[in-house]
């Protein structure tokens, strides 16, 4: 009697492991299935993103539909902060009239040298209208001064040029995200008839003639959508070392590498993009290596794929030394790497004028 109840046991065991078995096999399958659904979903709707945006426009102020934001909590807000204001502003966007190009600039308050050398160099407002039938505008981001003789300085700065906009956060290293989503918020309220966005720092030498014309021969008298070219960063470590002044804990950020990302000195937008990265931005924890938060880490949440067009820029001092060296009448590079001296700026920009006016 025992064998044939043993055998039934071992039939039942058998039974039990295969239903068990089976049971397993299924809900991986259906986990797998539920991943990959999931996860379609979610690449799906980071590709849709950019709808965000109102569709094709016929003008600039089409990318900007203003009544997605709150009316009343928006202008306050910047990133993680609910206190924002600006301390100084410009109205260099003002006028009916489209503009082709908008160029913000990042300052710092006592780099009251290369301000000057921009607006006597490829930034002098004067020059740029005998030169190109194109309208631009530019203007100087900075933070508040943390003393009170800088402060005023820049106040009289301000009322003599009327070209810097500056918020109400302190003006450091560790704050240029604020400034950058600033820049951003700007052109979002007060300068929606610019055509073409550009983000640049005030130590790089801008050629706005061959620059505009580019943008108009290549890609059109209006910004295409979706539009950021830059020079490139692909897939970029993170630094970790304590002696780097780019170290980035792993509290800050957990992955080994960025999302390709741009160098900041010079970030060409179409409006979109302007308008996406900024919705983007609210709410967002705040990190303060910018270039990364806004053209990398957002620029991937809001679907976008980066034009690279580091072959029309300098990509070091050398380069543009080099320029300075070759036939008088042979254009420069698009741009000129950061980090130049002012004296280099105004030996660029008189070759420069020297090519355009022929002289």
């Amino acid at each position: 009697m025992l064998g044939p109840r043993v055998l039934v046991l071992g039939r039942e065991r058998r039974s039990s492991f295969l239903a068990i078995l089976g049971f397993l096999m299924l809900s991986s399958l259906v986990h797998s299935f539920w991943y990959f659904a999931n996860t379609l979903m979610e690449h799906q709707l980071l590709r849709a993103q950019p709808s965000l945006a109102t569709p094709a426009w016929t003008s600039p102020q089409g990318a900007y539909n203003l009544s997605v934001l709150d009316e009343h909590s928006d202008p306050s807000t910047l990133l993680d902060r609910s206190d924002f204001h600006y301390v100084l502003n410009s109205d260099r966007c003002g006028g009916p009239q489209d503009l082709f190009l908008v160029v913000f600039v990042h300052s710092a308050p006592t780099h009251w040298d290369k301000r000057r050398a921009i607006r006597e160099t490829w930034g002098n407002a004067s020059v740029l209208r005998a030169a190109t039938t194109e309208r631009m505008a530019l203007v100087f981001m900075v933070g508040r001064a943390d003393d009170s003789q800088t402060q005023e300085a820049l106040v009289r700065e301000s009322s003599l040029h009327g070209d810097l906009v500056m918020g109400n956060f302190v003006d450091s290293y560790r704050n240029l995200t604020y400034k950058h989503v600033m820049g951003l918020k700007w052109v979002t309220y007060f300068c929606r008839n610019a055509r073409y966005v550009l983000k640049t720092d005030d130590d790089v030498f801008m050629d706005l003639f061959q620059l505009t014309s580019y943008l108009r021969d290549a890609l059109g008298a209006l910004a295409p959508p979706n539009l950021m070219m830059c020079v490139l960063i692909r897939r970029p470590y993170v630094k970790r070392s304590q002696r780097s002044k780019w170290r980035v804990s792993f509290r800050e950020y957990r992955g080994n590498h960025y999302p390709p990302y741009c160098s900041g000195w010079g970030v060409v937008m179409s409006p979109d993009v302007v308008f996406n990265l900024y919705r983007a931005s609210a709410g967002m924890p705040y990190f303060w290596v910018d270039d990364v938060l806004i053209t990398g880490i957002l620029a991937q949440r809001i679907g976008l794929t980066h034009v690279d067009f580091g072959e029309h820029l300098a990509a070091s001092g050398q380069e543009a030394l080099a320029w300075l060296g070759q036939a008088p009448q042979e254009p420069p590079p698009f741009m000129g790497h950061p980090d130049l001296d002012t004296d280099l700026v105004y030996r660029l920009w008189n070759k420069t004028r020297s090519y355009v006016f022929h002289t």
